[in-house]
């Protein structure tokens, strides 16, 4: 076995701060037990812990709020390290191919290429202005880690190492991950007669391991996925190996751009095409055929085409806004999306909510709170959605997103407690 240098191979590592059925391990300590492939092949995995985070979202053409729910699984600080160092080496070999291939400028989400959304984005707006007149569709793929095939995941996975079956410590990962076991947070914590309050406060670990025979699987709390599809959101290699999952499928819509002089881009689940608006139909047909070789299909509600052209004035103008990874292009203006920006605004009350009542709570005075507020919602932070935004505004070089983010400060002063 080849060991790496902590230089070399430590950015895997990260120190988490939740409370799972294990303790914490130093690196040290982590970095023995992730790099040798005997002990991996040996490792039992402990079940993740899932529960089901919320995001409010407002829909202004229903003129209502729309509860999105999503299942998210955390696995114990042993196994994360182990599917961390695994993310990193597939990583590593994903980068490879990808590098070589006319697909790889495709694929942009869950790679280190020094970029975030918002370079993303402008490149795509970028695309836009200089083809002038095109469309451009977008694609959700239903329930996509949910339904992410075992049987195909594992061939994509031999194919990327290159061989006909995956080695032995590979093969208990990918056992791990598709046959994964699962206890539900509420349901933990009710048995445990624990709060999230007494989590927080700093347990070591959630049980011992007599409990954890005794009042967790003894009593049926664990549940294993068992039905040949899905990998749970949320672990430190889902990410990875849903582009290992869809390289094939990424290869074949590259070879259609070049074919149809068309821009594919993919952002984990989010399909985005440029074409001409002769063959848009086409595209969408070959997206439907294409992804349903790898048994997922599109959300027919979620498809958006934008057809951008030009006014008699020579304005480029488009029958429907383009929005994209957070942001809007309508030809003329680059924005940030209003239901992000309205989500920010939401956050700022409800923290603001907050800050009152825990004030009246413990009798201090609330404009105790405002540095914290003003940290988190504000210019005068340092990273949070104001800066942000500013530094989108800059990279995009539009004026009317920076006025967008500047009403920020009298939004914030309309609901922050007087100063007298």
């Amino acid at each position: 076995m080849t060991w790496k240098g902590a230089d070399q191979a430590d950015s895997w590592y990260r120190r988490r701060g939740y409370t799972h059925f294990d303790r914490r391990v130093p690196l040290a300590f982590a970095r023995r037990y992730v790099q040798n492939p005997a002990t991996v092949a040996r490792h039992s995995f402990l079940p993740f812990i899932s529960y089901v985070k919320t995001t409010p979202r407002y829909r202004p053409r229903e003129r209502r709020v729309e509860v999105k729910r999503r299942a998210i699984s955390y696995a114990s600080h042993l196994d994360s390290h182990i599917y961390s160092w695994y993310s990193h080496e597939l990583s590593e070999a994903l980068e490879k191919v990808l590098l070589r291939e006319e697909c790889g400028a495709s694929v942009i989400a869950y790679r280190a290429l020094g970029k975030c959304n918002i370079e993303y984005a402008s490149e795509v707006f970028d695309h836009v202005e200089e083809r002038g007149a095109c469309v451009v569709k977008a694609f959700d793929v239903s329930g996509f880690f949910d339904n992410i095939d075992h049987q195909l995941l594992k061939e994509s996975w031999c194919r990327l190492l290159g061989g006909d079956r995956l080695p032995e410590d590979h093969y208990k990962v990918y056992k791990s991950i598709t046959a994964y076991s699962c206890v539900q947070q509420s349901a933990l914590y009710k048995e445990l007669g624990i709060s999230g309050e007494a989590v927080s406060a700093g347990l070591d670990r959630l049980c011992t391991p007599e409990e954890f025979r005794t009042r967790v699987r003894a009593k049926g709390l664990i549940h294993r996925n068992d039905n040949g599809v899905g990998i749970p959101q949320g672990s430190p290699i889902s990410a990875l190996l849903s582009n290992i999952y869809l390289l094939d499928f990424d290869r074949q819509m590259s070879t259609i751009a070049r074919r149809i002089g068309g821009i594919y881009r993919r952002y984990s689940d989010d399909i985005l095409w440029i074409c001409p608006a002769g063959v848009a139909g086409e595209i969408e047909s070959e997206v439907h055929r294409c992804i349903g070789e790898f048994r997922l299909k599109i959300n027919p509600t979620k498809i958006e085409t934008s057809v951008f052209g030009y006014e008699s004035g020579g304005r480029l103008v488009s029958d429907k806004p383009l929005q994209y990874l957070g942001f809007v292009f309508d030809g003329q203006r680059r924005l940030v999306r209003p239901n992000t920006l309205a989500r920010f605004y939401r956050r700022i009350r409800t923290a603001i909510r907050h800050a009152k009542r825990m004030a009246a709570k413990t009798g201090t005075d609330p404009r105790v709170f405002r540095r914290r507020i003003y940290e988190r919602f504000s210019h005068l932070g340092t990273r949070n959605f104001v800066t942000y935004g500013r530094r989108a505004a800059i990279t995009m070089d539009s004026d009317w997103m920076r006025r967008q983010v500047g009403r920020h400060w009298r939004k914030l002063h309309e609901w922050l407690p007087d100063d007298h």
